[in-house]
């Protein structure tokens, strides 16, 4: 009970106690005279006055109250409806941001440089060298709600402009993504093949990829379908592109009317369930089938960047090529791992030599793990949420990750002597060890040594085959 109501309850009361106080005193004393009666009358009326006026004034106070509150709603109505109709810019760690009041049409502006420092610690023909390996400006984002694009451009040291613009336009494709069960992406992209394509440049461990990303296409011009099922337990890809040899990118078919068509299922089997140690286990296999007669033929790196095997130039793509990958990984907490094995079975042809044509038969494998020495979550394709950022005032030294990997690529024996050029391996062996030093988000660094040998080729002093390659590789890595 508040006090107006207190007040004026009290002051009902006060009247029938006063007028009962007095019929009684009356009746006691015998002197009940009419003045004495309409002294009483006047006293009561007072009181009944007082009562209202109490009253009145507790109705206005309350009818006030209803129209404050009547007027702030309207004001929030008013701050809320003005809020959705002003668009929204924002900046920070993850890029910039504009996104139209009604959230239908998005942008959104990335970019990152990878500074890449090359020190061969055995006698190579390569020189020791810092370059721009990587410098990139990404535009994303969304128009009419429901169609996603995605821009991703290259101007990094070692890429020259072409007739088809292979280097400098990385990614250029539209996604339609009404139904999550089922989207449609055409355009320039990473075919649906490898795991170890997936991730962006920027979220590698080391400075760069296994060997089975040799022998799987980097990106070419396609449209594919694909979607997630029973809440991203299952993906599924599946879609024709033109065709590029193994390692390759391309922008247009440049030599026949063939195409390729490429395929991936990947499954997390325990995303759903309870059993939080398996909540991050994949397992999937990538495929890919198509003819491409004409086509230049691929040449093989270490993960130092020295090419050591070739095949000669009067070879070229002769037919059909079937690739298949078999992948997995497995995250929890700090430690991640993840492995493939890809088979490239191809046919060739050698011009004016008998026999004209040949399959071979070429397999690459690794196996990836990491671990964050300072404790951060690991998971795949994912920049870590960096627990203490770099501070200068010793408040935080950034997030430390230890990693490790060992792979090999095998090339079929039966394109030596005749298809290789003279000097080639048919094999190569290599395992590294590198420490990712996350400042910030932002701000990343790399430190590799790498450890190269392999099977067969040159024996020739200065060739890259004659001696086991080792190699100090080191990364510095911003981006927005």
């Amino acid at each position: 009970m508040n006090v107006k109501d207190f007040k004026v309850k009290s002051s009902r009361w006060l009247i029938v106690a006063m007028a009962g106080t007095r019929i009684l005193t009356l009746n006691v004393a015998a002197e009940d005279t009419s003045e004495a009666i309409q002294e009483l009358k006047r006293q009561i009326q007072a009181l009944t006055e007082k009562v209202n006026d109490l009253e009145f004034q507790q109705m206005n106070a309350a009818y006030q109250q209803q129209q404050k509150a009547g007027t702030d709603a309207q004001k929030a109505a008013e701050e809320q409806k003005a809020q959705k109709a002003t668009p929204f810019i924002t900046a920070g760690a993850d890029g910039f941001s504009l996104q139209s009041a009604d959230t239908n049409f998005t942008l959104n502006l990335h970019g990152y440089g990878q500074v890449d420092s090359r020190y061969y610690a055995s006698a190579a023909p390569a020189k020791d060298t810092f370059t721009i390996r990587r410098l990139r400006a990404i535009a994303s984002g969304t128009v009419y709600h429901d169609f996603d694009y995605y821009l991703q451009t290259e101007f990094g040291s070692g890429f020259t402009s072409t007739t088809t613009n292979n280097s400098f336009l990385q990614d250029a494709y539209l996604n339609v993504h009404y139904f999550p069960e089922f989207q449609v992406q055409a355009g320039k992209m990473k075919p649906p093949l490898s795991l170890e394509w997936v991730p962006s440049d920027q979220y590698l461990w080391f400075v760069e990829r296994g060997f089975p990303s040799e022998l799987v296409p980097n990106r070419d011009v396609g449209a594919i379908v694909h979607g997630d099922l029973f809440s991203g337990a299952l993906s599924y890809y599946a879609g024709a592109f033109n065709g590029v040899p193994d390692g390759g990118s391309g922008d247009a078919e440049v030599v026949g009317n063939e195409k390729d068509v490429v395929s991936r299922i990947f499954a997390l089997p325990f995303k759903n369930t309870d059993i939080v140690p398996l909540q991050k286990f994949g397992i999937g296999l990538g495929s890919s089938y198509g003819l491409q007669p004409g086509q230049a033929t691929p040449s093989f790196a270490t993960v130092a960047r020295q090419t050591f095997f070739s095949y000669s130039n009067n070879v070229s793509e002769a037919g059909q090529h079937l690739r298949l990958d078999p992948q997995a990984y497995y995250y929890w907490g700090p430690l991640g791992l993840y492995g493939e094995y890809v088979v490239s079975d191809e046919k060739f042809k050698v011009a004016d030599k008998n026999p004209a044509e040949a399959n071979f038969h070429n397999t690459a494998w690794d196996i990836v793990g990491s671990c964050f020495l300072t404790g951060e979550d690991n998971n795949f394709a994912v920049l870590p949420d960096v627990r203490a950022p770099l501070r200068f005032n010793g408040s935080g030294w950034g997030a430390f990750q230890l990693a490790a990997r060992f792979g090999q690529i095998s090339l079929d024996p039966d394109a030596f002597p005749l298809y290789a050029v003279k000097g080639s391996a048919q094999g190569a062996t290599s395992w590294s060890i590198a420490l990712n030093w996350y400042l910030n988000r932002n701000v990343k660094c790399i430190f590799e040594y790498s450890n190269t040998t392999f099977d067969g080729g040159s024996k020739t002093p200065g060739s890259v085959t004659c001696q086991t390659e080792q190699a100090l590789l080191g990364r510095l890595q911003f981006g927005f």
